[in-house]
């Protein structure tokens, strides 16, 4: 017997609505639970930049760095959702 996936919806960043409704869940979850973004911010390295001449740990460390820098993006009330989706059509 195969297991099924455990798909939890059909987020499409391409999709205005999409991240219109995302915006507004972070924005709530900052609101309501600010330790969940106090821990991003901190392991995502959102304010601390990477010492090391490590070329894989100054990777690794920008990937992480890119997760917090693109929540905090998608959360800005100046920059609109279909601007946001409009970007990553291009890609």
């Amino acid at each position: 017997m195969q297991k099924k996936s455990a798909s939890r919806g059909n987020f499409d960043i391409t999709n205005k609505n999409d991240i219109a409704t995302l915006s507004q869940a972070l924005i709530d979850v900052e609101q309501k639970f600010p330790i969940v973004f106090d821990f991003l911010e901190t392991f995502c390295g959102y304010n601390t930049p990477v010492m090391s001449s490590d070329p894989y740990e100054i990777t690794y460390a920008g990937g992480k760095r890119d997760v917090i820098l693109t929540i905090k993006t998608i959360m800005r009330p100046d920059i609109k959702p279909e601007h946001i989706a409009g970007y990553y059509k291009n890609l």
